[in-house]
């Protein structure tokens, strides 16, 4: 993999981390949020909350994490791992820990890899 290619990936990853970092933050945390986003006039950013708490309250990045991971290791593709670890990077900060730490691994892990199957493999 090129020097290019890696630092492309690791600035998807850290542009995808403070993107998640903001809406945990700035979006689903905020004190009286929820009580704010039932009112009559709420705000615009009320819209974006409760599409993404159902996402995140059934572990919706880490179960795609970890099946872009999973796909990525068992067909030699790491196209595949970078979504893994995008993926896996916003589960972990949004509430999926456990499912996206093992997707961001896999993913990881085919990065890493030759995109070329072993000979005993084919």
């Amino acid at each position: 993999m090129s020097k290019a290619r890696v630092f492309s990936i690791l600035a998807a990853v850290a542009a995808v981390f403070a993107a998640a970092l903001w809406l945990r933050f700035r979006v689903v945390e905020p004190r009286g949020a929820e009580l704010m986003c039932t009112l009559a006039g709420a705000p615009g950013w009320c819209s974006l909350r409760k599409a993404l708490v159902p996402v995140f309250t059934f572990q919706g990045f880490g179960v795609l994490s970890l099946l872009c991971g999973l796909f990525a290791a068992w067909k030699h593709r790491p196209a595949w791992g970078v979504p893994a670890v995008l993926l896996g990077s916003a589960g972990m900060v949004l509430y999926n820990v456990e499912l996206a730490s093992v997707g961001l691994i896999l993913g990881l892990i085919a990065l890493t890899r030759k995109a070329a199957r072993p000979a005993h493999c084919r």
